[in-house]
């Protein structure tokens, strides 16, 4: 994982430079469309360039804005600086999973979040981070079509709750004992790994927390994490 952090974070820097220029150019082109527009008479086809022109660099100002909402999130979710017990605030490392799972969700599925006012707690926030990322991609891979995952967070007594739940495929009774188990996996063989879940049970006993799991073949699954606040 730190590995990968190191990776995440020296792309987020990569992407950034080359995105400065860009966004910079951008500027400069607004600058100049205004200019032509104050010249531009009425000639039909000179007004129309001109329309083109601001409609091309409105689109790429849009790109550069989602580019770096990527970028944001990428560094957020790798939080190489936080590598140790740090006060965190679990919705950020959610909403910056969803970010980067962005591509996965569009078209196919609608994200419904129901994140309530949490407090800040001491936690690994890279390894929590990694936690949403593997939970919530196993929704993604429960619904084959089209479908829902909503997402809660709530302050339960002394503890954060986290609860992700989606209406896919479900896992039966059978199965279901044997999720947390390294190695063990219901995507067949060259799809999965069999260790993201036993990674996030791991890691939720290394926070002193607890994780659930409520399932039933064909209607779907609920993933419930609570974390101490102290």
């Amino acid at each position: 994982m730190a590995s990968l952090g190191v990776l995440a974070s020296g792309v987020a820097h990569e992407i950034n430079n080359p995105l400065g220029a860009i966004n910079s150019n951008i500027s400069i082109y607004s600058s100049l469309i205004s200019k032509l527009e104050q010249k531009v008479g009425k000639d039909d086809e000179e007004k129309q360039i001109v329309d083109q022109l601001k409609a091309v660099n409105i689109i790429s100002s849009m790109a550069v804005e989602r580019i770096l909402e990527i970028v944001k999130s990428l560094r957020s979710f790798a939080r190489l600086d936080e590598a140790e017990y740090k006060e965190a605030n679990i919705n950020d490392g959610i909403e910056s999973t969803l970010v980067l799972l962005k591509h996965r969700i569009k078209n196919k599925i609608k994200v419904v979040k129901d994140l309530g006012k949490l407090p800040n707690i001491l936690c690994y926030p890279n390894q929590l981070n990694q936690v949403f990322m593997n939970v919530i991609a196993n929704a993604i891979d429960a619904i084959k079509n089209e479908g829902t995952i909503s997402i809660k967070t709530i302050v339960d007594n002394k503890n954060v709750c986290i609860m992700i739940s989606d209406n896919g495929m479900g896992i039966n009774t059978e199965h279901l004992q044997k999720i947390f188990d390294p190695g063990f996996t219901t995507k067949g063989v060259g799809v999965g790994t069999g260790l993201g879940l036993s990674i996030v049970y791991n890691i939720i006993e290394t926070h002193k927390g607890k994780i659930d799991v409520i399932s039933k073949e064909g209607l779907g699954t609920e993933i419930i994490i609570k974390l101490p606040i102290q």
